[in-house]
């Protein structure tokens, strides 16, 4: 017999040190009784098989829930997520600890479950391609051990009708149930506060030049997505806001604003932001830069960070050396090792590509940029690429991931993620659409290339597929 969840589960934060046998005896006692005993300390290993895919199975065979939404996310995100900490390299306790807090805290807040075509139902969270309001990256680490950290859209009841029409009270009420659980260590929401005051409509303000229409493309013009850093001592919450739409009402640019934000900063002369700033404009007036969001880590300041989202129709290997220098303005403190890797993994997706996009490319296909700054710290630029554009389909990212490995890993990571990906998704869809693996990343760390590659599950679109083979 399952288990209901109710809306408020109290489950603490659990570092994933503990050992494997206390972790499963305290989800025990914080979840239900219906959990069976963990299998010996000495059989965890066997958990790492895929014909076992536990801890999944294990948590899955108990675990219902009272909303049949949230049960649709729980069975196919959630899974995505199981299958991604297994083959990253996860240990049993660490999965568990994870796949706990997604089926109390996440799965939950992801909105309703596709109707019987597979198509949304209610708010279209913009983020992804078809509209799953998750997804998930995967860090190459070292040592045969991936990181993995996932995004996603809190959606209520009442998103996009007149009582919510932004997606607004969603994230709010999830924050406030996580703080008052203490769920994240050292939440903190004096930059969140400030940013969303800056950077969103108010409730009250009105709308005359978006009244209707406040998406564009596929990246929202107005909201807040929140993200979750798994880290050692428990998650680090993230939040990405979007100021399209408060920017488009004041008649400034996007731009604007986000620079208006930060200089209203009480911190912002120790920033040390204007270099960035400067260039920014110089970017946009050169390449013609859209700024699309603004990150920040709910922490306390001075340990806390920006990010700023950049995006240009360009992709030479120098329009990226220009917007990682910041114009010369910023010296790449990289071997030429280090630098031979970035822009070969650059032209692994945008060798063949022209140097400027045609007009009618989608926004997404712009190659861009995100520049993280905190207080104290010096400017840190990465890079970001949307493989949907340049690449025949997902089993040719792996294609291109797995040759630009071969001469700069000798483990087994790519062989991990690759399974990974087959575990999650069939050949047939892999082959056939380029939407899985929806960005690519790389960033200059302690001399060497830092990867990441951003995921999708492809909820809506599966499902559509499910559909579909049903009705031949």
């Amino acid at each position: 017999m399952g288990i209901g969840l109710p809306a408020r589960s109290h489950l603490p934060s659990y570092p994933s040190t503990l050992p494997y046998q206390t972790c499963w005896e305290n989800a025990r006692s914080h979840i239900g009784h219906a959990l069976p005993h963990p299998p010996r300390e000495e059989d965890a290993l066997a958990f790492q098989t895929p014909i076992a895919n536990e801890p999944w199975s294990q948590l899955n065979r108990v675990l219902t829930f009272r909303s049949t939404d949230a049960q649709f996310w729980w069975n196919k995100t959630g899974h995505v997520f199981a299958r991604l900490l297994q083959r990253a390299g996860y240990t049993p306790a660490e999965q568990y600890n994870e796949l706990i807090f997604y089926a109390l805290f996440v799965a939950p807040e992801l909105g309703l479950a596709p109707d019987e075509n597979g198509n949304v139902r209610g708010w279209r969270s913009p983020g992804t391609p078809d509209s799953t309001p998750i997804d998930f990256s995967w860090e190459w680490g070292s040592g045969g051990r991936a990181t993995i950290r996932y995004s996603f859209e809190p959606i209520g009841a009442h998103a996009g009708t007149p009582l919510d029409p932004l997606n607004r009270t969603a994230t709010n009420r999830w924050i406030a149930k996580l703080r008052e659980q203490n769920m994240v260590p050292g939440l903190d929401l004096e930059w969140y506060d400030h940013f969303t005051s800056q950077i969103l409509p108010h409730k009250d303000m009105e709308r005359t030049k978006t009244a209707d229409v406040f998406v564009e493309e596929t990246t929202p013009k107005a909201g807040t997505v929140v993200a979750l850093d798994l880290e050692k001592s428990g998650p680090v919450m993230k939040m990405y806001i979007y100021p399209g739409l408060k920017a488009e009402e004041l008649g400034i640019t996007n731009l604007q604003l986000v620079q208006q934000s930060i200089r209203r900063l009480p911190q912002y002369a120790s920033l040390r932001v204007e270099p960035l700033l400067e260039y920014l404009d110089e970017g946009t007036a050169k390449y013609g830069f859209e700024t699309g969001i603004v990150g920040i880590d709910c922490l306390k300041p001075q340990d806390a960070r920006i990010k700023i989202y950049v995006r240009a129709p360009h992709t030479t290997v120098d329009y990226m050396m220009d917007a990682l220098t910041l114009g010369g303005r910023l010296e790449m403190k990289a071997s030429e090792e280090c630098l031979a890797d970035l822009r070969g993994f650059w032209n692994a997706f945008l060798a063949d590509a022209p140097a400027v996009l045609p007009a009618d490319a989608p926004g997404r296909a712009s190659p861009g940029f995100y520049y993280t700054v905190g207080c104290d710290r010096d400017i840190s630029p990465k890079v970001y690429i949307s493989p949907g554009y340049f690449c025949r389909s997902d089993a040719d990212v792996l294609d291109r991931l797995r040759k630009f490995f071969s001469t700069r890993r000798s483990d087994g990571m790519m062989d991990n993620y690759e399974k990974a990906m087959r575990d999650v998704f069939d050949a047939q869809t892999l082959a056939s659409r380029c939407g899985s693996q929806y960005y690519v990343g790389c960033a200059l760390h302690q001399n060497k290339l830092r990867v990441v590659t951003y995921l999708s599950p492809q909820t809506f679109d599966c499902e559509r597929d499910v559909v579909s083979g049903r009705q031949k």
